[in-house]
C-alpha cells in the first residue's frame, strides 16, 4: 500500500498511513459496512487514488509542486454603488 509520509499535511498523511495499515490487515474483499456496502476493495482503491493524485499535475504528468490555493474569493464580491 502507498505511504503518505511525504504529505504536505502531516496530520492527514499520518491518518492515511494508519488507515492503509488497517486496510492491509483486512481479508481481501471484506465487507466493512453492510448498509453502505463499503468493502476493503473500496478503501484500498480510495487510498491508491489519493496517493497517485498527490503526484500528478493537471496535465497528468508528475510534479513535486504542492497544490496552489485558489485566488478566487469564496464569496462573490459585489461593487458598492
Amino acid at each position: 500500500m502507498a505511504a503518505f509520509d511525504d504529505s504536505s499535511d502531516p496530520d492527514l498523511g499520518a491518518a492515511c498511513n494508519r488507515l492503509a495499515m488497517w486496510v492491509e490487515s483486512l481479508p481481501e474483499r471484506a465487507l466493512i459496512d453492510p448498509v453502505s456496502e463499503l468493502t476493503e476493495d473500496d478503501l484500498a482503491l480510495i487510498l491508491r487514488r489519493l496517493h497517485a493524485m498527490r503526484h500528478l499535475g493537471d496535465d497528468g504528468r508528475t510534479t513535486d509542486r504542492p497544490p496552489v490555493a485558489s485566488v478566487r474569493a469564496s464569496v462573490p464580491v459585489t461593487a458598492k454603488s
